[in-house]
């Protein structure tokens, strides 16, 4: 196998995953960090779109989480991220789906919003961009809140009295809807690195509220026994 690059931004739940993802199958990578709104160009050159992730290896450009975790579990199939059975593995894949297209684009929003409302220019400056970039107002905010808190409340009867979404492994799910829950609140300092300021950006009241104590101390066991590193800038 040649070199392998993973195009990442640091504070991205979206790379986060694939990030976890390398270290639990423990294959190398080399990183390459992108920042918003500088290096949208040179990505949107080579892959024809401007998010990341985006992986780089034998010639091959792949620019997508889901994608790119397909291509992993083909390469390095041992330890497996996907359940045995069939049916567990459209479980599975019923809440990756959930927490990639509904728990993180929900939660962007909700990141915009408390960007745009901080006193601080250059976190002004930052919501101003991904609202121009991915659409907001105050009322979208305020359906993503109130989703957000339904998908919140059915993670909470789903992971009571299991250690896992799925089964009795640890998977993609898992992977997919621990990091999607940084949105919200930020996992503890020993586990991912981040500068105070930045990690109130990543505070939200639902990550407060005490009725979800539960799914985020669950969200802390997933980075303490199978993150495998400190995430580190």
């Amino acid at each position: 196998m040649g070199t392998i690059k993973l195009i990442t931004m640091y504070g991205s739940p979206w790379s986060e995953r694939v990030r976890w993802a390398f270290a639990f199958k423990k294959l190398p990578y080399e990183k390459q960090n992108y920042e918003a709104g500088v290096d949208e160009a040179a990505v949107k050159k080579l892959t024809g779109q401007t998010m990341v992730p985006v992986l780089v290896t034998d010639g091959k450009v792949i620019p997508d989480s889901s994608a790119i975790l397909d291509w992993l579990e083909e390469t390095r199939p041992e330890p497996a991220l996907l359940p045995k059975s069939a049916k567990d593995r459209a479980t599975a894949t019923l809440w990756e789906e959930v927490a990639l297209n509904a728990l993180g684009p929900h939660g962007r929003v909700m990141i915009t919003g408390r960007l745009l409302r901080i006193d601080d220019p250059e976190a002004q400056k930052s919501g101003k961009y991904f609202a121009e970039k991915y659409g907001y107002s105050p009322f979208e905010e305020e359906q993503s809140r109130l989703t957000v808190t339904r998908i919140l409340t059915s993670l909470k009867e789903t992971l009571s009295g299991r250690e896992y979404l799925v089964g009795d492994t640890f998977t993609r799910a898992d992977i997919t809807t621990a990091a999607m829950l940084m949105l919200f609140k930020a996992a503890p300092q020993e586990f991912f690195v981040l500068q105070p300021p930045v990690r109130m950006v990543y505070l939200d009241k639902v990550g407060e509220d005490p009725t979800f104590a539960e799914v985020f101390a669950w969200r802390d066991r997933m980075y303490k026994d199978h993150r495998g590193e400190v995430v580190k800038p």
